[in-house]
């Protein structure tokens, strides 16, 4: 059975009042995008005379791999949050399907 304490602490996870949890989804999603612009802006400073050239040149890029770097922790942090309210709903749908066979076995007998 879940306690009543398991789903309070459900509940504070899903109400997120310091929004942490968006916090670290927007951070994810605009270093995303700030790949795109460290890409370019690397493929502009090359010297190489093709697009795949270029291209190579600036994924190769020490800065680009320090912005993959903070990429990956970044996402870590956003997915340990969503993974953190995903748990918390499921103790939520378990407690409320417990709740609800409580209830029908009350009727019943």
């Amino acid at each position: 059975m879940i306690s009543e304490k398991k789903v309070e602490r459900a509940l504070e996870i899903l109400i997120d009042r310091e929004a942490e949890g968006a916090k670290a989804r927007a951070a994810n999603e605009y270093l995303d995008d700030m790949g795109k612009v460290i890409l370019a802006k690397l493929m502009m400073e090359s010297n190489e005379k093709s697009a795949a050239a270029k291209e190579i040149y600036a994924r190769a890029h020490p800065a680009y791999a320090e912005h993959l770097e903070q990429k990956r922790a970044i996402a870590e942090t956003d997915y340990r949050f969503r993974d953190k309210k995903a748990a918390a709903c499921a103790i939520i749908d378990i407690w409320r399907t417990e709740q609800s066979n409580a209830r029908g076995a009350g009727k019943i007998g």
